[in-house]
Order: structure tokens, then sequence, then C-alpha cells
């Protein structure tokens, strides 16, 4: 099991018995100073300590705009595993680090890449460590460096890296970071986006691009969100990475009922990304064949719009086309996860809710995210031994199988992963595409009729 989130925050807090003073952020010049014998060294825990003095007693959004910087400065090239181990160690500090990691490895990889720069070489130095969004990042970076996208580009340029060719896990990271890519790129369009993921030649291929345009949106259109890379690509823009942010970069720009970010020189956003009267939008107006990539998103949107009230948000996605619902019910479970920071306990109860037909699909959300956030299968089996016995459990190790068949292309390692999990091994070897034929009883979706 992945080392679990150490609370050391309010052991720092106090010194025999007495609280801590805040200190004053060091400016940029004296920043780097601290921060080259450290990078010289390789030292990660030193600079994820130097992070944590320097941002730990800002208020939340503008600590999380002083860890953007950090990383934007730490992160250029060459130093992309260094500030992967930094943003590592500083999670253990930083309970909040966890919760918005996707984020800053994200920042980590759009600062990894830039014109000229072999994007191949970049993209091999990310790792998984945060849902992989540092592999999204490069990505982002690369379509949005000078605006012009066709369609060659889209449909070729996961095949011209020998990793993203041969390694099914590291295509999708590729894919759906084109995803964000050209929703950067076309200024949050989120229709013209979906018809860019359109060009890529295979239904995998579009469907895992399709999931990163929704996430760019749904990130994008947070009510009063904070959405660091497009600051980043503002910062860029304007000659500022390496340096403090100005104040006014990321500031938000309103467009109908959303709010969201422009890149500073991007033209105003014209597709209303959210509608604070329709809880399905923007499911419920893109074309039916986005449904799937939609609705594998929305739940998590909508258990954010109702404040983490589950209980509603299901019934809420009750409301979805029958034939999507168990991905809205996916969602709610990927969002719990990542609402708990992988907690087992509190995650079962977050999705122990809803339609009993239904439900088993929250775990399976819920444990796919847990294996995401490490790219090691072995993070859901605590999860799954956990989950209510039944439909819920059963369900959860096919879900375990499937991620090992993200992970691994070959039957061998498959195999030698679902040996390992303590119960669940026939749904866990049929979810990896072992067993021919379900294994008997298995939950089915209501309405469908068993094999």
């Amino acid at each position: 099991m992945r080392t679990r989130h150490l609370l050391t925050f309010l052991a720092v807090l106090s010194l025999s018995g007495c609280k801590a003073k805040p200190s004053t952020p060091l400016e940029a010049a004296a920043l780097r100073a601290k921060q080259e014998p450290l990078v010289a060294r390789g030292d990660t825990s030193g600079l994820a300590d130097l992070a944590y003095s320097q941002c730990r007693w800002l208020a939340s959004e503008s600590k999380q705009t002083c860890y953007e910087n950090y990383f934007v400065a730490l992160s250029d090239s060459g130093r992309v595993r260094l500030a992967l181990g930094a943003l590592t160690a500083l999670s253990e500090k930083d309970r909040k680090v966890q919760s918005d990691g996707h984020v800053y490895t994200h920042i980590i990889g759009i600062r990894a890449w830039a014109p000229g720069r072999d994007v191949g070489k970049v993209f091999d130095s990310c790792t998984g460590l945060f849902q992989s969004g540092c592999y999204h990042g490069v990505i982002q970076a690369y379509f949005t460096s000078d605006g012009s996208v066709d369609s060659t580009e889209v449909s070729w340029f996961c095949d011209l890296m020998k990793t993203t060719r041969e390694n099914r896990w590291l295509r999708f990271q590729c894919v759906h970071g084109i995803g964000h890519g050209l929703e950067m790129a076309w200024n949050w369009d989120l229709p013209r986006s979906l018809k860019g993921c359109d060009w890529l030649p295979s239904t995998w291929d579009r469907e895992s691009c399709y999931g990163g345009v929704f996430m760019e949106n749904a990130v994008a259109s947070m009510p009063g969100g904070h959405h660091a890379p497009k600051r980043v690509l503002a910062q860029e823009a304007d000659g500022r990475a390496g340096g403090q942010a100005d104040s006014s970069a990321g500031e938000h720009s309103e467009h109908s009922e959303h709010s969201g970010h422009d890149m500073g020189s991007a033209s105003a956003i014209t597709f209303k990304m959210r509608d604070s009267a329709d809880a399905l939008y923007p499911c419920s107006i893109v074309d039916p064949k986005y449904w799937q990539s939609c609705y594998m998103l929305q739940g998590g949107m909508i258990v954010g719009r109702f404040n983490q009230d589950y209980e509603r948000a299901a019934l809420a996605c009750d409301s979805s086309p029958r034939e999507v619902r168990h991905f809205c019910y996916l969602s709610m479970g990927t969002m719990a996860s990542g609402i708990t920071i992988q907690d087992v306990k509190r995650t079962i109860k977050l999705c122990s809710v809803g339609d009993k037909g239904y439900r088993p699909w929250c775990f399976v959300g819920a444990v796919k995210n847990f294996i995401d956030v490490t790219a090691n299968a072995s993070d859901g089996f605590e999860f799954c031994k956990a989950t209510p016995s039944g439909n819920d459990k059963r369900q959860c190790w096919v879900a375990v199988g499937e991620q090992i068949a993200v992970l691994y292309a070959d039957p061998a390692p498959r195999e030698a992963v679902c040996a390992k999990a303590p119960e669940g091994k026939d749904e866990c070897r049929y979810g990896a595409g072992l067993l021919a034929t379900p294994p008997k009883g298995l939950p089915i979706l209501p309405g469908e009729t068993s094999g």
C-alpha cells in the first residue's frame, strides 16, 4: 500500500507548547538563492520544506498561487522528476496539497515543455503522480504553443512517441491530454473541441480525448474556480513564468452563467460552460455519442453543485438517460475518492446511497481513482475488501481488473496481479479480460439481462 497521508501539519505548528509565528514569504531572488543549492543536491525533501515555509501561512487561494509559482520556477528543463519528488514530499506536510495535487502536476508538465524541446523526452520524464497530471500538462503546453491545431497533428501526435505507441496507459495520458489542449487552444469551446477529438482514428482514442475535453471544461468553469494551468500559460505569454505572479494573473472573466479564466490575450469565451438551472449540463446538450465521456465526469460536478450531499447528487443522476446513468454514479465515486483523499471508510460511506441497481458503479469509480493516483493496482485491494458484500463488492473487483488491463497490455502480468487479490479473483480476471464469460451472478445494470 502506498504511503498514507502523514499529518505533520499540527506538529509543525507547535514548538515547546507555543504556536509558531507566520513568516514573510521570500522575494523571488532570495527564494531562488535558497533553491539553487537544494536543486544542485537533488534534495527533494529540502525543496519541499522550503515550499512549505514559503507558502504555509497564506490564505487558501493565495497559498495555492504561491505553491504554483514555486513549482513553475522549479520545473524547468531537466527538473521534472525533481519537481515531482518535491511535490510528493510536500504532500506529506500539507494535506491540502493531496487534494490539489493534480493541478500542481499539470503545472509541472506545462512548464517542462517549451518550443524547441523534444516533447517525447519531456513527456517521458513525467510520472503517474496525482492522476498523471504532468503528462497532460506537457501535451497542453504543446497544443497551445502557437494556437494552430489541425487534423493531421491531432490524429498522429500520440503515434510519434515510442512510449505512447507501445504503452496503453501512457497512450491514454497522451490522448486525454490532447482533449485538455484542444479546449485551451480553442478558448474553451467545448463543441469544437469534441469535434477535434473526432479526428483521432480509434474509438478508444476518441473517448479518452473526450474525457480530457469535459474535464477541462469542468475545472475551468468552477464558480470562483482556480485553474492553475491557464494562469501559467498567461505568465508564459508575458515572460513572467519563473518569477512572482502578477496579482492580476488568472483573474477570471465571466460569460453568461459561468465563471472561468482566460489566458490574458484570449478572446472572450463564447460557450456557456455551466447552467445553473440544469444539473446535467453540458451533457444534456451534447450529441449522444459524447454522453458516455460526459457522464463519466458529470456526477462529480453534481456532487460539487450540491455541496457534497451524495443523496441529492444520486437523485440528480437518477434523472440522467438510463443507458448512461451508471456513468453518472461512477463519476460520483471518482469524486468521493478525491474528496476523502482516498480514505476507504469515508469513501464507502459516500457511495452507499442511491438506487441499489446503479450504486455498484459508485464503488467502481472510487476504486479506479484509488488505482489512478499511483498506477498501482494493489491500491484498490484494501478498498474492495472493505466494500459492502454483494453486488457492490463484486463489481469493485471487476473494476480492479479493468484497471489492471489498462496498466498491462500482456495477459501474463494481468494474471499475476489478479492472483495477488485477497478475494474476488474471478471478478478481477474477468475485468482484466482473462475470462471470456462473466462469473455467475455478476451484477448487471437495471433493465439488462445476464448473458
